[in-house]
């Protein structure tokens, strides 16, 4: 919450939440975040940050404005991960879209331009590109690899 609240205070209008199920400090649960932010900030939206599709449909339950495919393959030994794909885990960005009437937000290893048209064919609300943009060390790394070295 301490995270949230700074971010608030500093003016963002969208805040994005680890929404697993996993054990948090402070016994918090996302859903505790979800009411503590709205009620605070109204006006703020919450992105939950889900690595599995159970993930999703609690997190749209406990009143999440945005769902996130952020965190799907990067739990490893979390109960519900999901494997880890070479680019987005589209099978998952599908499941969540068909399952929540939340906007979806697709996050997480979309590498090239390709990645992200095949993601809005699916009809998300937006995709966030990380990596492929702000990273120059992977950048050269995957250029590298395609060149054979």
């Amino acid at each position: 919450m301490a995270h949230a609240r700074a971010c608030a205070y500093a003016g963002a209008s969208i805040i994005a939440i680890d929404a697993t199920l996993r054990e948090r400090g402070e016994q918090e649960t996302f859903a505790d975040a979800v009411v503590a932010i709205h009620d605070e900030f109204p006006g703020v939206a919450i992105m939950a940050d889900c690595a599995s599709l159970t993930d999703a449909k609690a997190a749209e339950d406990a009143g999440a404005d945005i769902i996130g495919t952020t965190l799907a393959g990067y739990t490893p030994g979390y109960e519900y991960a999901r494997e880890k794909t070479d680019g987005p885990d589209v099978d998952f960005v599908r499941e969540v879209f068909d399952a929540v009437s939340a906007p979806v937000v697709v996050e997480g290893r979309l590498h090239r331009p390709e990645d992200v048209a095949r993601v809005f064919e699916l009809g998300i609300h937006a995709a966030c590109v990380g990596t492929a943009i702000t990273h120059p060390t992977t950048i050269t790394r995957w250029f590298a690899e395609a060149a054979g070295n």
